[in-house]
């Protein structure tokens, strides 16, 4: 993973093997490799994207794969690894669905994760995506959101999509040069989980 090389080469062995370690909580013979993953979010969050802009109702269908798989291997490992995306992608899918309250509900839980678990790039991308939903229904805090990906993005050192969203949504906030970052205070939000995860 990106947080494993990252700590390999800049000598944090330590940080580096507890990554290693949660790769491994998996049953050996069930555990997918890193890069699937990866490739399975990314695509979820691609097929249900592809879906909302008009692009044919198979992609719902291939949204729902990405959904079920990450579901299956949640049960199995770190929440570190697939909390966070599990509930990005079921947010995605309410999105997809027109179920308003629970993606918005999904979206918070997955920012929350991310943040909780140290994922910076991954609670931006759950804030952008949330803003994009909430312009999609005419929502005038959508900017909210945008400027706190923003920030997340700053943290991450990833300037050119940081400045490549303030260009797009016409953000009010500093440029990258400056280190602004955005808080929310979600640890205080109560949503009705129940103890698998699962909308009650």
């Amino acid at each position: 993973s990106r947080r494993f090389f990252s700590a390999f080469w800049f000598g944090e062995f330590a940080e580096a093997n507890k990554w290693y370690d949660q790769s491994l909580t998996f049953p050996s013979m069930k555990m997918p490799k890193i890069q699937l993953i990866y490739h399975t979010f990314y695509r979820g969050i691609i097929a249900y994207q592809m879906y909302r802009d008009g692009e044919g109702e198979e992609w719902l269908d291939e949204g729902k794969k990405a959904l079920d798989r990450m579901e299956v291997w949640s049960k199995k490992a770190s929440k570190a690894i697939f909390e966070n995306k599990l509930y990005l992608l079921e947010a995605e899918h309410y999105a997809s669905n027109c179920n308003i309250v629970a993606a918005k509900e999904s979206y918070e839980l997955s920012a929350k994760s991310a943040r909780d678990h140290g994922v910076v790039h991954e609670q931006g991308l759950a804030y952008e995506l949330y803003g994009k939903f909430l312009s999609s229904v005419s929502e005038l805090d959508a900017s909210d959101w945008f400027e706190r990906a923003h920030g997340c993005y700053i943290q991450w050192g990833a300037a050119a999509k940081a400045a490549q969203l303030r260009n797009d949504y016409n953000l009010g906030v500093p440029d990258e040069s400056t280190s602004a970052t955005f808080d929310l205070n979600l640890g205080s939000i109560k949503h009705s989980r129940d103890e698998d995860g699962g909308l009650i």
